[in-house]
């Protein structure tokens, strides 16, 4: 696999390259550039297979220079330090980032992950998604990219109505469309939407607030939504549902 790496760090490219070398030595890194305009000159020239691109550099940021590529067939792995909305934006868009320091274990399965990324061609749809997450500012970014066994769904975050575990899957019940059935755990997506939006309400079910309609406690406690489902409300959460209900 032919990769360049766009970093401003010198220790960091060193270290990745050493890392590459030992770890992934089918990774032939065949340029290196240290801000945005050197990377676009070299993506032109290179024609790579894959990026390892820094998120923050002098003259920009990894973003500017992926919206001024005019092509882009090749997979991208961000590197970041810092845990920051960028990063989330990142995460909502399914996309691969390596965190500094970069831990030889997320590199190889980061490769990895590229490599079939790769035969598959869903980067183009999942940095379209980034982009526009991105270009609104927002705390919550409006779109997330799902990956199904028929291939990649975006979704916008206000239509999903709730997400139930099933396994080591996480069941997407959202307006207007059919369900989606996810290979992740349902504890990921907790950590990755809007508290302010969502909530965990037992160790199956994460309900939208917006589509609640009614708390029903005559049967158990049962949380009824617009769509006619019901999902049941943990004892233990019951407290921070009222809180939380009261506050909106």
């Amino acid at each position: 696999m032919e990769a360049i790496l766009i970093d401003d760090n010198p220790s960091v490219r060193n270290l990745l390259l050493k890392m590459l070398e030992k770890a992934c030595p089918d990774v032939h890194v065949c340029g290196v550039a240290t801000n945005v305009q050197e990377g676009l000159n070299l993506i032109e020239t290179v024609n790579p297979q894959l990026i390892f691109l820094d998120v923050e550099m002098p003259d920009g940021d990894g973003f500017s220079l992926l919206r001024q590529v005019h092509k882009i067939d090749f997979q991208v792995i961000f590197i970041t330090a810092h845990e920051k909305y960028a990063l989330r934006a990142i995460k909502f868009s399914a996309l691969d980032y390596l965190l500094k320091p970069i831990d030889p274990e997320d590199l190889i399965a980061a490769v990895a992950k590229a490599k079939t990324e790769l035969e598959q061609d869903n980067t183009p749809q999942k940095l379209s998604v980034l982009m526009q997450n991105m270009e609104d500012q927002l705390k919550v970014p409006k779109k997330l990219v799902l990956k199904d066994k028929y291939g990649v769904q975006i979704v916008a975050t206000k239509d999903i109505i709730r997400l139930e575990a099933s396994g080591s899957y996480t069941k997407f019940v959202i307006q207007g469309q059919e369900s989606l059935l996810i290979s992740k755990g349902i504890k990921e997506y907790q950590d990755l939407l809007s508290p302010d939006l969502f909530f965990r309400c037992h160790q199956s079910h994460i309900i939208n607030f917006d589509f609640l309609s009614r708390y029903d406690k005559r049967e158990g406690d049962f949380l009824h939504l617009t769509d006619g489902s019901k999902v049941p409300l943990a004892v233990r959460k019951r407290e921070v549902f009222l809180e939380k209900i009261q506050a909106r």
